[in-house]
């Protein structure tokens, strides 16, 4: 039976076979059952491969090269988040080394995606309460997130570009009071069942869903557990790899991502896995991430700072002569960018970083019984 792995030119949708009901989907049901469903449901080993999409042309400006560009899309691990692969991992493998016997109470240092990530996992592994250290200037909404999912935040104030040994980092903290008696610190920026949980499933996947034509590979620094353990995956598959590492210009804001100065709390060795650095601002990645929500692909401002840079990087290949290099053989030239969750946690933030003009008028305001902050 013939397979293609990327389904995207027309050639390939008129050719492509769909696979037996019974030899194929029977296998992927995606149901869950049992004492253990919830746990099972949690684990992304028991998933059917998170989506891999081709941007259409009009959403690349490299496609007259024969650049391909794949969106992975982690907003479909089992909690919508990139960061529910290595949560899952960090609490299970605890668990297995009996690190969670005696312990009631978890605490992290993370304003989102981990700890709530952390939280679900470990209430199966231990029933767990779960409280995470959080930046004063955090949002309304992620606090409300937090609480929604049974969080205790502790409001935490720490220096512009605090070190991880830093007594008043959040970092610290977190590591201090997960020490104590009765207590556990996952700590996500040097456990290395973060980046393991990568390799053992994020890098995998994409190695089996491009067939092994993949040329770059471009993911967002935050923790850095998504790029060091992809990347490690897919150049011990094939060293030629390009790896596009992702940070925040300086003072500019985008949820999960860093800059330069705060990649110093990181713990990981992801420097050795990345081949390039670009650095991207705030409004275009909101920008970009909303052009991709209208376009099918709904991600949040993290995902459109990944393909941002990911742009910028085939840019300067373009201006340098050096983008066939990328290339094997007369091949297309296959690029894959990280897509970690959804535009929903942060819509306030849109409306606060993009211009009115980008959005629709609301037509007979007047009658809204609460009135949005819009222009128009």
């Amino acid at each position: 039976m013939k397979q293609y792995y990327c389904i995207s030119r027309i050639s390939e949708i008129e050719n492509y076979q769909i696979p037996s009901i019974n030899k194929t989907m029977t296998k992927h049901l995606n149901v869950f059952k049992g004492s253990d469903s919830i746990k099972n449901f949690l684990n992304p080993g028991k998933h059917p491969m998170m989506p891999l999409v081709e941007l259409s042309d009009d959403l690349n400006p490299f496609a007259e090269h024969r650049v391909r560009i794949f969106a992975k899309l982690m907003t479909f691990a089992p909690l919508g988040n990139v960061k529910a692969i290595p949560a899952y991992n960090m609490i299970r493998e605890l668990y297995r080394r009996g690190e969670l016997e005696n312990v009631d109470d978890m605490i992290e240092n993370s304003s989102g995606n981990t700890v709530l990530s952390l939280a679900l996992a470990a209430h199966h592994y231990g029933g767990l309460k779960t409280s995470s250290f959080i930046p004063h200037e955090i949002s309304l909404n992620k606090i409300l997130m937090l609480l929604f999912f049974g969080v205790q935040p502790i409001v935490n104030q720490e220096p512009p570009l605090p070190d991880a040994n830093d007594p008043r980092s959040g970092v610290c903290k977190a590591r201090e009071k997960g020490a104590q008696p009765g207590w556990i610190n996952p700590g996500q920026y040097d456990n290395p069942d973060n980046p393991k949980s990568h390799q053992k499933w994020t890098g995998k996947q994409i190695w089996k869903q491009t067939g092994g034509k993949i040329n770059v590979f471009c993911a967002g620094l935050g923790t850095t557990g998504t790029i060091t353990g992809t990347a490690k995956q897919l150049k011990k598959k094939k060293p030629s790899i390009q790896v596009v590492g992702v940070l925040r210009e300086q003072n500019s804001y985008v949820p999960g991502v860093r800059t330069k100065g705060l990649l110093q709390l990181v713990g990981f060795d992801w420097e050795p896995q990345v081949d390039s650095v670009e650095a991207v601002k705030t409004v275009e990645s909101y920008r970009k991430s909303m052009q991709l929500s209208r376009n099918g692909i709904v991600v949040g401002p993290s995902s459109g700072f990944a393909l941002c840079g990911l742009l910028n990087y085939l840019e300067s290949r373009v201006k340098n002569n050096t983008l066939d290099e990328l290339r094997d053989d007369n091949e297309d030239i296959t690029c894959v960018f990280i897509c970690p969750d959804g535009p929903v946690p942060y819509l306030d933030e849109y409306f606060k970083y993009l211009d009115p003009a980008d959005f629709p008028e609301i037509l007979n305001r007047e009658l809204l019984a609460n009135k949005p902050q819009q222009s128009g």
